[in-house]
C-alpha cells in the first residue's frame, strides 16, 4: 500500500516555508517603504533613489515602487528620465501626474533648445523637435496652443521666441494677459525680445523690468532694457541704466581659495552695450574711444571687434570697418552682426559682387530673425528701381530786372533709375521742366534724357544724353568719372555740352554753354567735411566764366535728438567778356558763414520726423559795385515714410545783390526720393 505521510510531510513543511517567506517579503517591503517615505518626506531625494533602488533589487516589477520611482525622479529634477519610465507604465498614474510628467520634460526639452548648437544648420534642430513634441502631445489631448495647460503655454513662449517667431510669441502673451494671466518671471525675457523684435518697445519695457527686479543677474536682460530704452526714444534712461550696472561689475572676480581673479562677464557686456548706445546716439568719439580700449585689451573678442567696426561705418569709414567685420567674422564664423557689417561695407565700397553672397547664405540661414529682415530690406531699396522727383518754385522782388533768377522761377521734374545690373550699372532716364520769367520773356524748356551710371570698387562714373524742346542749342551731352582714394577722399571731374546748369539768361538770348568741372572731396569723419572745386563755363558769345568754390562743415554740438553744425564758404569767379545779355560780372566774390540746427522730433525704427533750421549771413562783393551782407534762411521738413523713402519740403528766404540793386528771393522746394 502506498504511503501518503511522506508526501503530506512535505506539502505541508512548503507552505509553511512559504508562508514564512510571504510574511518576510512583506516586512521587508514595509521597512523599505518606511525608508523611502522618511527620505522623501525630508526632500532628501537622492537617499529617496537609493533607497527605492535598493528595494527594486529586491522586489522586482514592484508597481507601488515604480511609481515611487518615478515621481522621486520627477522631483529631483530628472525629467527626461522620469518621463521615459512614465511611458512605459502610464497606467499607473492619474491625469495630474502625467500632465506633470510631460510639462516637465517638454520645459526640459525646451532648456536644451536653448544650448550652442554644435553647427548653425543645427542650431534650431532641439527647438524645432521639442514644438513638435509638444504640439503632437496637445493634438493627442484634443488641445490647441491656446487651451493647453499654463505651464506647457507659458514654455512654448520660450521655444517661439527660440525659433524667431516673434509675431506668434506677442499675440499668445497678449492672449495670456487678457485672460488674466501673468507669464512667470522665467518666461519674461523671451517674451522681452520678442516685443523688441516686433518693435513694440514701450510694452517691451515694463515686461523686461519685471524680469531684471526677479532676477538682477541676467546680463542679456539688462542689454536688452537699454536698447527698449532706447528704441522708445529714452536715450538717457538707456545710458544711466548701463551707466549703472557697469559701475555694479568689478571687472575681475574673484573665487573661494582662487589664486587668481577670472574675468566678469557682466562687466564687459555693460561696457560693450554702453559704447554701442553712446555710439546709436551720436557720441561717436566717445564710443570709438573706448571700444578701442577694449579691442586692445582682449583682441581676440569678435563681439567687441564687429562693435568697433560698426562705430568705423557710423563715422564714415567702410574699409576700417570691413577690416574689424573680417577679424570678427574669423573669430566666430556664425557671428551675424558681422556678417551684416561685412555686407553694409561692401554696399559702401560699390562692391554688391562680394556683398551678395553674404546677404543669400543669412537670409537661408536666419530668415526670421529681424535684424536679418532689417539688412534684406536695406538690400532690396538699395538694389531696386530708384525715384527722384521734385518740384521749386521762387519769387524775386526788387533789383530791377537784374535777377539772373528772374522775377519767377520754377523747375520740376522726375529722374528713374532701374535696379542694379550687374553689380555695377544702371540705366537712368529723366524729364526736367525750368520755368523763368524775366522781364519782358518766358523760357520754360522741357529736356528729356537718358544715360547709366557706373558703380564699381573705387572708381564711379556716368554718361547721358539730353535734349531741350526750346530748340536752342545741340542735344545735350554730359559725363563724370571719379576715383575714392581711401575712406575720406574722392576726386572727380565732369563735362557737359549745352549744360542745362548753364545761366537761363543766356539761354533767352540764344546763348548755350558747356562746362567742364573738377572736385575734390574730404570726409574726415561725421563731424568734419570739406570740398573745393573749380568748373568753367564757356559760352557760345565768346565769353568763359572761371569759378573757385570751397566749404566746409563743423559739428559743433552733438546731442541724442538734436545737432548744431557750424557752416562756411568761400566763393570767387570772373567773366572774360564784359557786355553780355546775362548776369556776369568781371570779378566778384563771397565769404559765408552760417549754423544748421537739425532736430529728431519723431522716430520710430526706420521712420522719423526731422525739421532743420539755416541761417547764414555772408559778403559779397562785385567789381564796380562794391560790397554788401546777404543773409539768407531756409527751413525744412523731412519724413522718412520707411527705409529708402524719404519726403521733404522747405521753404527760403535770401536777400542778394545783383549789380549793386539789392533784391528779396523767397523759394519753396519739395521732394520724394524713392530707393536708396
Amino acid at each position: 500500500m502506498y504511503n501518503h505521510r511522506p508526501l503530506t510531510l512535505a506539502v505541508s513543511l512548503a507552505c509553511a516555508t512559504l508562508c514564512l517567506s510571504a510574511t518576510a517579503s512583506a516586512a521587508t517591503r514595509a521597512e523599505h517603504l518606511a525608508e523611502i517615505s522618511q527620505y522623501r518626506d525630508q526632500a532628501h531625494w537622492l537617499d529617496a533613489l537609493a533607497a527605492i533602488e535598493r528595494a527594486q533589487a529586491e522586489i522586482p516589477n514592484d508597481d507601488l515602487l515604480f511609481r515611487l520611482q518615478v515621481l522621486t525622479l520627477s522631483d529631483i529634477g530628472n525629467a527626461h528620465r522620469a518621463w521615459q519610465l512614465y511611458q512605459q507604465r502610464p497606467e499607473l498614474f492619474d491625469d495630474a501626474q502625467k500632465q506633470r510628467f510631460e510639462a516637465n520634460y517638454l520645459a526640459k526639452r525646451v532648456g536644451w533648445s536653448l544650448a550652442y548648437a554644435t553647427s548653425e544648420d543645427t542650431r534650431l534642430d532641439e527647438a524645432e523637435a521639442a514644438l513638435a513634441q509638444m504640439d503632437a502631445m496637445l493634438q493627442r489631448d484634443g488641445l490647441t496652443a491656446a487651451s493647453a495647460p499654463l505651464r506647457v503655454r507659458y514654455d512654448r513662449l520660450i521655444l517661439l521666441n527660440r525659433l524667431s517667431r516673434h509675431t506668434q510669441v506677442r499675440d499668445e502673451y497678449r492672449a495670456l494677459l487678457a485672460e488674466g494671466h501673468p507669464v512667470p518671471d522665467y518666461v519674461k525675457a523671451a517674451v522681452g525680445d520678442s516685443l523688441m523684435a516686433t518693435q513694440h518697445p514701450d510694452e517691451a519695457i515694463p515686461v523686461l523690468e519685471a524680469a531684471l527686479k526677479a532676477d538682477p543677474g541676467q546680463s542679456e536682460v539688462h542689454s536688452e532694457l537699454a536698447y527698449a530704452y532706447l528704441e522708445d526714444e529714452q536715450p538717457y534712461e538707456a545710458i544711466n541704466l548701463l551707466k549703472k550696472w557697469s559701475a555694479a561689475e568689478p571687472a575681475w572676480r574673484w573665487a573661494n581659495g582662487a589664486r587668481a581673479p577670472y574675468a566678469n562677464w557682466p562687466r564687459y557686456e555693460a561696457d560693450l552695450n554702453l559704447a554701442m548706445v553712446r555710439a546709436y546716439t551720436g557720441d561717436l568719439p566717445t564710443a570709438q574711444r573706448d571700444l578701442e580700449a577694449m579691442v586692445e585689451i582682449a583682441p581676440g573678442n569678435g563681439g567687441t571687434q564687429s562693435s568697433l567696426g560698426n562705430v568705423y561705418m557710423m563715422r564714415g569709414w567702410p574699409r576700417r570697418g570691413l577690416e574689424r567685420y573680417g577679424m570678427a567674422t574669423t573669430l566666430d564664423p556664425r557671428d551675424v552682426s558681422a556678417r551684416i557689417g561685412q555686407i553694409d561695407a561692401y554696399v559702401e565700397l560699390q562692391r554688391d559682387d562680394l556683398a551678395r553672397p553674404i546677404h543669400d547664405s543669412l537670409l537661408e540661414a536666419y530668415p526670421n530673425q529681424p535684424s536679418v529682415q532689417r539688412m534684406d530690406r536695406a538690400w532690396r531699396a538699395h538694389r531696386g528701381w530708384q525715384l527722384h522727383a521734385y518740384a521749386e518754385g521762387g519769387r524775386s522782388e526788387g533789383g530791377g530786372g537784374a535777377s539772373p533768377l528772374g522775377n519767377n522761377d520754377g523747375r520740376y521734374g522726375v529722374e528713374v533709375q532701374s535696379p542694379i545690373l550687374d553689380d555695377r550699372w544702371r540705366l537712368v532716364a529723366f524729364a526736367d521742366r525750368r520755368s523763368v520769367d524775366f522781364q519782358d520773356q518766358t523760357i520754360n524748356p522741357l529736356r528729356l534724357g537718358a544715360g547709366t551710371r557706373y558703380r564699381f570698387g573705387q572708381l564711379d562714373a556716368e554718361a547721358f544724353v539730353n535734349r531741350a524742346n526750346d530748340h536752342v542749342g545741340d542735344t545735350g551731352l554730359s559725363g563724370g568719372i571719379g576715383w575714392q582714394f581711401n575712406d575720406r577722399w574722392h576726386a572727380g571731374i565732369t563735362a557737359a555740352r549745352n549744360d542745362a546748369d548753364a545761366s537761363m539768361q543766356a539761354r533767352v538770348a540764344g546763348i548755350t554753354a558747356d562746362s567742364v568741372a573738377v572736385a575734390v572731396d574730404y570726409h574726415r569723419n561725421e563731424r568734419f567735411q570739406w570740398s573745393i572745386g573749380g568748373s568753367q563755363y564757356r559760352y557760345d558769345d565768346g565769353n568763359r566764366r572761371d569759378t573757385v568754390t570751397s566749404s566746409i562743415q563743423q559739428r559743433l554740438l552733438t546731442r541724442p535728438t538734436l545737432q548744431l553744425d557750424g557752416l562756411g564758404s568761400v566763393y570767387a569767379s570772373r567773366g572774360s567778356l564784359d557786355d553780355v545779355p546775362y548776369f556776369n560780372p568781371s570779378e566778384d566774390r563771397s565769404v559765408e558763414i552760417g549754423l544748421r540746427v537739425d532736430q529728431q522730433l519723431w522716430r520710430h525704427y526706420e521712420r522719423h520726423f526731422r525739421h532743420r533750421l539755416t541761417v547764414s549771413v555772408g559778403n559779397y562783393w562785385q567789381q564796380g559795385y562794391g560790397s554788401a551782407l546777404i543773409p539768407s534762411a531756409e527751413y525744412r521738413h523731412e519724413w522718412q515714410l520707411a527705409d529708402g523713402r524719404i519726403f521733404e519740403y522747405g521753404v527760403s528766404w535770401s536777400r542778394p545783390v545783383y549789380d549793386g540793386q539789392r533784391e528779396r528771393h523767397i523759394g519753396f522746394d519739395a521732394g520724394l526720393r524713392w530707393g536708396q
